[in-house]
């Protein structure tokens, strides 16, 4: 096992009560860094640095990095997440052309479509490209989604509907 070219002396090896694998490495070790490098994969680069701010994480070569300290960071990275993910939820259901919303007839507007020659299948499908270009912002980090970004969206998947 090893970090940066430099290889660790791994003490014991576990699981979290949530299953998550840890390891327990020789104190030499800036455990802290290697941890926020770990959370960068799993959460956004944005949430990753808002949780080492607010928790006051930085390198601390030598230094062990406390379960509690890692259980709240990995809380508060979660919580954001989900809390992200609430405003999409609803700037997505905001843009929804299956319940006909004002984005929709705005974008219908814009490019001379009547809403009413948009079927249910093409408005499922709209929002089904909707959906992937929301779920695609939220794994590279590019959440919440704004507004006008998802109106853009939503006129470009109106405009290539089949």
């Amino acid at each position: 096992m090893g970090h940066d070219g430099e290889q660790w002396k791994v003490l014991a090896q576990g699981h979290t009560p949530s299953q998550r694998s840890v390891a327990w490495v020789a104190p030499d070790v800036d455990t802290t860094s290697v941890f926020m490098d770990a959370l960068s994969r799993s959460f956004s680069a944005g949430i990753q640095s808002n949780v080492a701010r607010e928790l006051g994480l930085s390198p601390t070569p030598g230094k062990p990095l406390s379960s509690r300290v890692v259980q709240q960071a990995i809380d508060m990275a979660e919580t954001s997440q989900n809390a992200l993910s609430g405003v999409d939820f609803f700037t997505q259901i905001s843009c929804s052309a299956s319940s006909n919303s004002s984005a929709f007839q705005r974008a219908c507007a814009q490019l001379s479509i009547s809403p009413a020659d948009v079927d249910a299948q093409q408005r499922r499908e709209i929002d089904a490209v909707m959906a992937r270009q929301f779920e695609n912002a939220a794994a590279h980090g590019q959440s919440p989604v704004s507004t006008k970004t998802a109106e853009t969206w939503l006129t470009a998947a109106l405009q290539s509907r089949s």
